[in-house]
């Protein structure tokens, strides 16, 4: 079982059960595991947690297509460089320097380098943190696309009537995407004392409530529409609109809709937040999948929805989400629909915690998913400069482009 697809179906048969187990079906997390998912996000934790996740949470699974679509393929050397804080590095150092543990670069429609670092293959299924985010944004497109949700003007209580009185009432389904709630929030879940940290703890370590739970203690702090303020919350809510506009769970939407008839290769996973039987899927920051995959969708990103010969959003909607609603969102990002801007740019990319990236630039035709396990806070600003750094001459790099 030497080969890379007989190893891949004996991968998937041996986890098959424990990615598609019924929630109602597992026992209730240990203490052990309680306390192993406190500490996940310590250094010496992050790298196995990224990639486990499957193992310590309850999951749903987001089941692949038969026949995967074809990704061309021409792996050439990274012989390139990027400039950083004033010095000149090769291409690969980056690999290092940044805490990557996957890269994948498509350029013109082809992978040109896809690369595998401390101990992960093509098999490993990558945690995307808060990149999750940018795939609800995927699946509103959808759901506009189906007819499901009538307009992004739509009010959040139209789908989710239980938010009335709370500080979601008076916020439409736009207001959530551009992170502009207004309700009264810190993004901040390691210190207690506020309610991300209560609906961090009460669903993703104890499973003894669901993240939107918290919703209905929330309340408004700004004029819904008016302000920007990172807030995980309006992403969990904006899954629970589309599973209820769906009248299904995500992950049965995503998969149908999208991940089947795109062509993904691999079955992805949501983590499954709040108690056995009553927790659904942590559209936040707890969707896993395979490196290619995530390359497929910077794909449909670039190509403007269109995958597989298929056609998934409404016209104009890519350029609205890549758009910057907010120029101002972080001293590298401006922000549009659950997508960051590229300051000095045309690209747009999905950002999780630890540095995961799908990137997109349009004008070079390029995309590049990149998936770590580095700093977080102030450790992670240089590295994300770094980054960028690469991501830009990586656009650039014209080596790839030949027979």
């Amino acid at each position: 079982m030497s080969t890379p697809s007989a190893r891949m179906l004996f991968f998937f048969l041996l986890t098959a059960s424990c990615i598609a187990a019924a929630p109602s079906a597992l026992a209730k997390p240990s203490e052990a595991v309680k306390k192993y998912r406190e500490q996940m996000f310590d250094p010496p934790m992050r790298m196995l947690a990224n990639r486990t996740l499957a193992e310590m949470f309850h999951t749903a699974r987001v089941k692949a297509a038969d026949e995967p679509s074809r990704l061309e393929t021409n792996i050439v050397p990274l012989d390139f460089t990027y400039e950083f804080q004033g010095e000149r590095r090769k291409a690969d150092e980056v690999v290092e320097s940044t805490a990557t543990d996957a890269l994948l670069i498509i350029k013109n429609g082809r992978v040109v380098h896809e690369g595998y670092y401390n101990q992960s293959t093509e098999l490993t299924r990558f945690n995307s943190y808060s990149a999750a985010k940018s795939v609800n944004a995927i699946m509103v497109g959808l759901a506009l696309k189906d007819g499901k949700i009538g307009a992004l003007t739509d009010a959040v209580t139209k789908y989710a009537p239980e938010l009335s009185g709370t500080g979601y009432d008076g916020t439409t389904i736009r207001d959530l995407l551009e992170m502009r709630s207004g309700i009264a929030w810190v993004e901040n879940f390691f210190t207690p004392g506020n309610l991300s940290y209560d609906a961090h703890v009460s669903s993703w370590v104890q499973e003894r409530a669901r993240y939107t739970d918290t919703a209905r203690l929330t309340r408004h702090e700004h004029e819904p529409g008016t302000f920007f303020r990172y807030n995980s919350m309006d992403a969990a809510v904006v899954g629970l609109v589309i599973a209820r506009a769906m009248g299904m769970p995500v992950s049965r939407y995503l998969s149908e809709r999208l991940w089947q008839r795109a062509g993904m290769e691999a079955d992805a996973f949501y983590v499954i937040d709040g108690p056995p039987g009553v927790g659904q899927e942590f559209t936040a920051g707890g969707f896993n999948a395979v490196l290619r995959d995530y390359g497929r969708l910077g794909l449909l990103m670039l190509d403007h929805g269109r995958a597989n010969g298929e056609q998934f959003f409404p016209e104009g909607y890519v350029s609205s989400l890549s758009s910057s609603v907010t120029a101002d969102a972080d001293p590298n990002f401006g922000y549009g629909y659950f997508w960051w801007t590229v300051k000095g740019t045309e690209a747009f990319t999905a950002v999780g915690g630890e540095g995961q990236f799908i990137y997109v630039d349009p004008p070079s035709q390029t995309v590049i998913v990149k998936l770590s396990h580095g700093p977080v806070g102030p450790e992670a600003v240089p590295v994300v400069a770094e980054t960028l750094a690469f991501f830009r001459a990586a656009s650039a790099w014209n080596g790839a482009v030949g027979e």
